[in-house]
């Protein structure tokens, strides 16, 4: 029979997908078990409420042990085998584990005695703890917990005698030790030498983490719980490792590899990833990839996307870097590779991890014979030139030293235009040049002084029409691409010519000129396949990225998406200072895509690494912070965009004196303000912002009639917020939607509601003809016209409304139901229409899902959510 859990009847077939999820459920408490709840149902509410029916039922506590208290103390004295149970020392999903003396008067000795729960004596479970005797029984090496004996008692319990290990997880006896790097790193050998000698023997542990790696006393390390170990099949090969099925994916998501998470098959690589994440946690003390994820679908999307920072540790960071690596393939392929590194790092030598140029090695040379070096360097030097150096190494010298005198001509010749630019130049009758004239005369010098290097021209107009992108004159700024373009296909420079095409394309598909972008990319990918061009990362990223926008921008969303996510990965690591721009591109791909959460980590990642680089005080942050908490504000997550701009804002005034912020920086948060319905202090940032003209009318053109309008209709300011909605945008088609709110809100508040209705029903009628992707701003139309319709006794029409302007808050984000306040106001506008229609449960429910939503999105003291608390309230009675 399947395993029957109070009223809820489990299939064999079912109990391999729930065990892990309950396992995850019972290790969170408190809000945080219930918001990965709500994640699971988004995603599977058949498992979701299963799920919630076991963490309901008493009967649980007895089957499993430790939701409730202690196991069941009565198993103490029970003999199994040669050993009596004592005490119990754990319990987890597949059993508990008991402390366990020798009781046959034979000899003394303790055990760890693991006993399968009852709740899995049949079907799968059964076969899971079987397997792990039999694993255990193949294992005879001084680091892995050694099998003693096994077997079933008579009432049909299985069990396992194991070696006890007295000791503390790996990472707690690294933190209160305090050892040293090289003492961790060789407590570390010892867990690949255990793992190592498991996947000799065929085995792959599939779940390692701290918890399973305990050191005793003497700083022995014991590897653990083979449980959902799995044998490598001996008939795929060596070259390709492959398992035998098992038609289940059990991991905890702290440690588990990529292909675990795609669930792809799984070889050796998939232990030699969790032992990279083990090393780097016990090397900084922080997980590589999680940063601030706290719920299981925020940890599988971090090991995904987000890229492990360096240490500071040189080679030893290349070697887990190595480890890490998303793709199973680029990994250490054997344990032993990779203690190998290790090994080397130790004794100074080159590592593998990396490629190994001649100064690199030359350098660990001299760090391990250092007295040696020291009396010979003289004679040395005579020699390295006629030893060392192979054909190869010397091309890639040669090249190396041509980049670099490249680097400095192109240097001189941009300082000598800039003096252009930036100088007093004059034209006929001494009238002053404009901004365009200026870069025509330093185009004009550049052609005549460097004609005869095109390749210099060619790459110094491409870096001057960056200016024109800068300033926003796209036109000039493809204008000069173009000039570009044809100073280098003449000269035969494909590098430089495929570099002015993709920046052009880029441009094209900034203003949505589709097919002109498509034709750069083609043009360029030509140029990029001519024989002699070299690879060049940089180059490719910055391609991938222009053809990526060009998809996206197309519509084309689900072709663009990976080619961003294929940039920032050749510019993870870039020296050449695009990896923010590239990150920066991404993550507004992901956002124009309807993907917003997801861009979040990268438009954090790129303010924390300004920040950390200095630029908190430049105009650069504040332009981020902008991306932030728009992307912030779309989600419906107003708080959330305020305690982004509070540390900056604070950052800001410690360096510049109180009350002096970027004129941005101080728009950005009262608008944020006004968005949380805090009038008074939008007010006074908003002003702050705009005393300062010459800014305030030119950077914030494209939010201030919207703000305004706004700000000025909340305070009963009609004529002013009349002027302002007169510079209201009608495109594209969110900020179009928000201004016809805007207008009819004003239309309304000066006594015309047919006029104000009529107006936003307009709207609605041209939001739900678009064929384009469901906006968030689509939401507060929907919401503004079915409170209208409810004044007007429309109670059904205004009930439709509501669920529309859900489906808009969310936008497919499967946590905007509970972040969003935008879907709150949805919910509160549902809940009075059910009201009205005599359907009180429906309304209390959608009640309680508006009093979080409006909670989280603006906050508990705001009126949205005090709101919707009265409302449930009132329900309850």
């Amino acid at each position: 029979m399947a395993p029957r859990i109070g009223p809820t009847l489990v299939s064999r077939d079912n109990w391999p997908v729930l065990e892990p999820l309950l396992n995850r459920a019972l290790d969170l408490e408190g809000e945080e078990r219930g918001a990965w709840l709500a994640e699971l149902a988004a995603r599977s509410p058949e498992l979701a409420v299963e799920l919630k029916g076991f963490l309901a039922e008493d009967a649980l506590a007895d089957l499993h042990g430790f939701l409730s208290g202690p196991p069941d103390l009565s198993l103490a004295g029970l003999q199994l085998g040669a050993y009596r149970l004592e005490r119990p020392l754990g319990h987890g999903g597949m059993g508990t584990v008991w402390l366990a003396n020798r009781a046959d008067g034979h000899f003394e000795g303790t055990a760890a005695v693991k006993l399968l729960h009852l709740s899995l004596l049949s079907g799968v479970g059964q076969d899971r703890f079987r397997q792990e005797g039999s694993v255990l029984a193949r294992l005879t090496h001084p680091n892995i917990a050694k099998l003693l004996d096994a077997g079933v008692t008579s009432a049909g319990q299985p069990y396992l005698i194991l070696e006890y290990v007295d000791g503390l997880p790996i990472d707690v006896w690294v933190r209160n030790r305090g050892l040293s790097t090289v003492e961790r790193i060789r407590l570390f050998l010892q867990v690949l030498a255990a793992v190592g000698h498991a996947h000799a023997n065929l085995i792959v542990h599939r779940d390692l983490k701290p918890s399973n790696i305990l050191v005793d006393k003497s700083g022995v390390v014991k590897l653990l719980d083979f449980g959902i170990a799995k044998l490598i099949d001996p008939q795929s090969g060596a070259g390709s490792p492959g398992l035998t099925a098992d038609g289940t994916r059990l991991f905890t998501p702290e440690y588990a590899s990529p292909e675990q998470v795609w669930g792809d098959a799984l070889t050796t690589a998939t232990d030699v990833y969790a032992l990279g994440v083990l090393l780097y946690s016990m090397l900084s003390g922080r997980h590589p990839t999680i940063g601030q994820a706290r719920s299981t679908k925020q940890i599988l999307a971090s090991l995904i996307e987000v890229e492990p920072r360096p240490m500071g540790l040189g080679d030893l960071d290349m070697v887990v870097a190595k480890a890490l690596s998303k793709a199973p393939a680029e990994r250490y392929q054997t344990v032993a590779a990779f203690a190998d590194d290790i090994q080397r790092y130790l004794r100074q030598q080159p590592v593998n991890a990396r490629p190994h140029s001649v100064t690199y090695r030359f350098n660990k040379f001299i760090a391990r014979n250092r007295i040696g070096v020291a009396a010979t360097v003289i004679s040395a030097g005579a020699l390295i030139g006629s030893t060392i150096f192979s054909v190869s190494q010397m091309n890639e010298a040669r090249h190396q030293r041509d980049v670099a005198l490249r680097s400095a001509q192109e240097a001189q010749a941009m300082t000598q235009l800039q003096a252009i630019l930036a100088g007093d130049s004059r034209g006929e009758k001494g009238r002053p040049l404009t901004v365009n004239e200026r870069f025509d005369l330093a185009v004009t010098v550049l052609k005549r002084q460097f004609g005869d290097q095109p390749w210099l021209v060619s790459e110094v107009m491409t870096d001057l029409s960056d200016r024109f992108y800068e300033m926003g004159d796209r036109a000039s700024e493809r204008t000069m691409l173009a000039q570009s373009m044809a100073v280098a296909e003449g000269a035969g420079e494909h590098r430089q010519a495929a570099l002015a095409f993709c920046k052009r394309a880029y441009s094209y598909s900034y203003d949505d000129i589709i097919d002109s972008a498509r034709a750069d990319v083609a043009a360029a990918k030509v140029h990029l396949a001519k024989p002699g061009v070299r690879p060049d990362p940089r180059l490719e990223a910055l391609c991938l990225d222009a053809e990526g926008q060009t998809l996206i921008a197309a519509g084309v969303s689900d072709s663009g998406i990976p080619l961003l996510f294929r940039a920032a990965k050749l510019v993870e690591n870039d020296v050449y200072g695009i990896r923010l721009s590239t990150f920066n591109d991404l993550a507004s791909g992901l956002r124009y895509s309807g993907r917003t959460r997801e861009a979040l980590p990268y438009y954090r990642r790129v303010m924390a690494e300004l920040d950390s680089n200095g630029y908190t005080n430049v105009e650069v942050m504040p332009n981020m912070a902008s991306f932030l908490v728009g992307s912030l504000a779309e989600l419906g997550e107003m708080v959330a965009a305020d305690s982004e701009l509070k540390p900056i804002i604070r950052a800001q005034e410690a360096a510049l004196g109180p009350g002096q912020t970027s004129t941005l920086l101080a728009f950005l948060y009262g608008q944020g303000k006004l968005r949380l319905g805090q009038l008074d202090s939008a007010d006074v940032w908003i002003s702050r912002a705009l005393l300062d003209t010459s800014q305030g009318a030119g950077a914030l053109q494209a939010w201030l009639p919207t703000t305004m309008t706004e700000l000025r209709l909340e305070q009963g300011r009609l004529a002013d917020a009349r002027r302002a909605s007169e510079g209201l945008f009608d495109s594209p088609r969110g900020r179009r939607a928000t201004s016809m709110v805007l207008k009819a809100r004003l239309l309304r508040a000066e006594g015309k509601p047919d006029a104000a209705r009529a107006l936003l029903d307009s709207e609605l009628v041209l939001i739900a003809a678009d064929t384009g992707k469901v906006l968030s701003q689509f939401a507060l139309p929907y919401v503004y016209a079915g409170q209208w319709r409810l004044e007007a006794g429309d109670a059904a029409g205004a009930d439709s409304l509501a669920r529309r302007g859900l489906r808009a808050a969310i936008a497919g984000d499967s946590l905007g139901s509970e972040r969003s306040g935008l879907a709150g106001r949805a919910d509160l506008l549902l809940a009075r229409s059910r009201v009205v229609l005599g359907d009180r449960a429906g309304a209390f429910t959608a009640a309680e899902r508006a009093v979080i939503a409006t909670t989280n999105g603006y906050g508990p003291g705001s009126r949205w959510a005090r709101e919707a608390v009265a409302l449930r309230d009132s329900l309850k009675k």
